[in-house]
Formats: structure tokens, C-alpha cells, sequence
């Protein structure tokens, strides 16, 4: 059996993140009819992710805020760099790389 690419892997990973989130904010029958729907979902996750470099490829684990839309399935993680001594955050949009 052949080794998954690093883009499958992330494919993969980026899948079963977004499955896992769907899992975890399901609400029992009987709650979803007593309380209103929430469109925008705020979850922590954690997820593997590489960084490649010219000899090898170095695999970490990072804890990430991510955001669902409950209406449309898109999902954003939520970016923190620091730039000339300032704290800058923003929303960037999780997008199937494989689209063309």
C-alpha cells in the first residue's frame, strides 16, 4: 500500500476536521426545536500540519479557533501574526485547494 501525498493527507485531515465540527455541534432532536438556530459556530480544533523544507518535511501539531456557517458548511480559521510589533487577526477561509 502506497503512503498518502502530503495534499491528500491534508485533504483528508481538512475533511474529517470539518466532519468532526458538524459531529459536535449536532444537537439532540428534541433541543433543535426548543432553541434557535445559530448560524456562525465557534470551535476549537486541533490538527496535524507540515512544514516542508529543502531536506525534509517537519509534521506539528496545531490548536487553531475556527468558524462555521451552519447554513452554508463554510469554514474559516482564525489567523493571529504578529507584524511590526502589532497583533493582527483575521478570519481566512478554508478552500478546497483541488478546485480549479
Amino acid at each position: 500500500m502506497e503512503p498518502l501525498s502530503q495534499t491528500r493527507r491534508r485533504a483528508l485531515n481538512r475533511i474529517l476536521l470539518i466532519l468532526a465540527a458538524v459531529l459536535l455541534v449536532a444537537a439532540p432532536s428534541g433541543a433543535a426545536a426548543a432553541e434557535p438556530e445559530q448560524r456562525f459556530i465557534l470551535f476549537n480544533a486541533e490538527y496535524n500540519s507540515s512544514l516542508k523544507q529543502l531536506s525534509k518535511t517537519t509534521v506539528f501539531m496545531e490548536k487553531r479557533l475556527f468558524k462555521l456557517d451552519s447554513r452554508t458548511g463554510e469554514t474559516w480559521v482564525l489567523i493571529d501574526v504578529l507584524q511590526d510589533g502589532e497583533d493582527i487577526r483575521y478570519w481566512k477561509k478554508i478552500t478546497d485547494s483541488q478546485k480549479k
